[in-house]
């Protein structure tokens, strides 16, 4: 039962990593086509809806595969159970204050 977690956990990272490199290329191409944008610029395009939403998947994709490779990593240096524990529901809390703080930044009252 625990590896088929592994497997899916192993592709959503692949899915998410996926979804990031879209994003960094959408922000490559925008760059390239537009050139360096100023602050009204930077304005506009995040007036846009849909690239606040493609934002916003970006970002949890990104707080995701950070929050996956986190819980993977510590154990292969952390030995202290309760040490281990400490530092998982910190990496929890801040990737879920990361994507809060993220909607709250692209959708909060202005």
């Amino acid at each position: 039962m625990a590896r088929s977690n592994y497997v899916t956990e192993w592709w959503l990272q692949r899915i998410s990593g996926m979804l990031i490199g879209a994003y960094v290329l959408l922000l490559i191409v925008l760059l390239l086509i537009n050139g360096t944008p100023n602050a009204a610029q930077w304005q506009a395009l995040f007036a846009n809806g849909l690239f606040k939403a493609a934002t916003l998947l970006a970002l949890v994709a990104t707080a995701y595969h950070g929050l996956v490779g986190a819980l993977h990593v510590w154990p292969d240096y952390v030995k202290s159970r309760a040490v281990l524990a400490v530092l998982n529901a910190y990496t929890w809390l801040a990737a879920g204050a990361v994507v809060l703080w993220s909607v709250h930044i692209l959708f909060g009252s202005k």
